[in-house]
């Protein structure tokens, strides 16, 4: 039977995934809207877009590897649910916030930057205790 902790391991991996892919077919959407094949041209949506997706792709597979390793050195699934919901909330509201055109420095954006800022720190300060109280 598989571990619950390596269970939501798998949940939180397969949703954050979802979700770099939608925010890849939402760069290909204003692509093919705006008939830009390479780079991002001179569109302020389509360059948003690629934002929200490759700020995806800089924080989440770290912390999803992070959050693995926990599972591995044995932390409950408690804990990989609320990291891994929080993550995903994170990026979420990042997503939203960065693809805000009417707005400088939208709050959601600035929240999921924070938020995920904090769950980088929780999931490094929990491996670094993980390593001293072995």
């Amino acid at each position: 039977m598989m571990d619950q902790s390596l269970q939501a391991l798998g949940l939180w991996t397969g949703v954050n995934l979802i979700l770099t892919l939608f925010l890849a077919l939402n760069v290909t959407r204003y692509r093919a809207k705006e008939g830009i094949g390479v780079g991002i041209g001179a569109s302020s949506s389509l360059e948003r877009a690629v934002r929200a997706h490759g700020n995806n792709i800089e924080y989440v597979p770290g912390a999803l590897i992070g959050i693995f390793v926990l599972v591995a050195l044995g932390y409950s699934a408690l804990i990989v649910h609320l990291l891994g919901a929080a993550l995903l909330l994170a990026r979420l509201c990042h997503a939203y916030g960065i693809q805000q055109l009417e707005v400088q420095l939208p709050k959601p954006r600035v929240l999921g930057n924070i938020l995920t800022w904090v769950i980088y720190l929780t999931i490094s300060f929990l491996l670094i205790f993980s390593f001293f109280s072995l």
